[in-house]
């Protein structure tokens, strides 16, 4: 990791104001600035502001290893801020400890905890506020297996008692919470009704139309827009962005996912990547309530990402002013700036 001294990216293009513009961007102290700073020439590139993914994989790895293989991969990817998941319980005691490793970290990538919960399950409100004070701050209800029709309460009946605690502690210590994979529009509803905004990766267009009928967020897996995916029947992410019931992708652990789909919903047309771009960084960025990033304004974080507009490749991933990632070409180019930084290998 090299930390950068204050720079101006100049000669490229940036996403800037909803347009891709030819300017310079400066950076300092970890956020976006003005002012006339040493310069780097990135000519030839495209700059964009750091993706932002509400459902990152954590792998399966024992702790000590799990992390530095997982930030590595967010860094060549361009993801600059990711919620991990985890389900709890029984695997609570083992999410508590990665939260504490989390809330200790200090580095350009902001990570955080994404509690799963399974409905059947009690969990304790306790731990909760453990996790709140760790910065716990998203949290989803499972129902990407529903239990039989049968064993499902109506909309109209009463709550379990413990999911009713769940979410009135969720609510008090301000954690937004979602439901994911709901299967159809009954267990959206079931889900909102208890409290949950968040329609996570629905599984039908019912459930993901009952959620922005609701004024509610739509997730979905920026996987399904990639070649070679394979065809969900009830719904993909393709209908949903079609018919405007989605609102933010997010990459459930596929490598290269965000960035990639965010350049075939704008066919690869440079003039359309600003809309496509708000939904792997500006809109999840806004729907948690993060208004420090997704937009390169003075006195937000810098989170850069320097792209080759030809390949579309990530070549250089800059978080809160840390040069995380870069290509060899890309390191030469910051090596013979004005300043010359010593860069880290990778």
């Amino acid at each position: 990791m090299t930390v950068l001294p204050p720079m101006r990216l100049s000669g490229a293009q940036v996403l800037h104001d909803g347009k891709i513009q030819r300017r310079s961007l400066a950076l300092a102290r970890g956020k976006i600035t003005k002012g006339p700073l040493p310069e780097v020439d990135l000519s030839g590139y495209l700059l964009l502001p750091g993706i932002v993914d509400m459902h990152v994989a954590l792998p399966a790895l024992p702790m000590a290893d799990a992390l530095p293989v997982l930030e590595a991969r967010l860094a060549r990817e361009g993801i600059t801020t990711a919620w991990i998941t985890s389900f709890a319980p029984p695997p609570a005691p083992r999410f508590e400890g990665f939260m504490d490793i989390l809330s200790a970290r200090r580095g350009g990538l902001d990570l955080r905890g994404k509690l799963l919960m399974h409905p059947a399950t009690p969990i304790s409100t306790d731990l909760l506020r453990r996790l709140e004070a760790l910065g716990l701050d998203f949290a989803a209800f499972l129902s990407e297996t529903p239990p039989e029709p049968d064993a499902l309460p109506p909309v109209s009946s009463d709550f379990p008692r413990f999911l009713c605690r769940v979410a009135e502690c969720l609510d008090e210590l301000g954690i937004l919470y979602g439901s994911l994979g709901d299967a159809d529009a009954e267990m959206r509803e079931y889900f909102r009704m208890l409290g949950a905004r968040v329609a996570d990766q629905p599984r039908t267009r019912g459930a993901a139309a009952t959620a922005r009928a609701m004024n509610d967020r739509v997730l979905a897996p920026a996987g399904d827009l990639l070649p070679g995916a394979p065809i969900r029947d009830a719904v993909s992410t393709g209908r949903l962005l079609g018919e405007r019931l989605c609102d933010a992708l997010v990459s459930c652990g596929q490598e290269g996912a965000m960035n990639a789909a965010a350049w075939v919903i704008a066919e690869g047309k440079l003039s359309q990547l600003p809309k496509a771009w708000d939904r792997v960084s500006r809109i999840p960025a806004r729907i948690m309530g993060l208004s420090d990033r997704g937009v390169f304004e003075p006195g937000k974080r810098a989170d850069i990402l320097v792209v080759d507009p030809a390949t579309r490749a990530v070549e250089a991933t800059i978080a809160k002013g840390r040069l995380l990632h870069a290509t060899e070409r890309l390191k030469s180019r910051f090596r013979h700036g004005t300043f010359a930084p010593p860069l880290a290998a990778e």
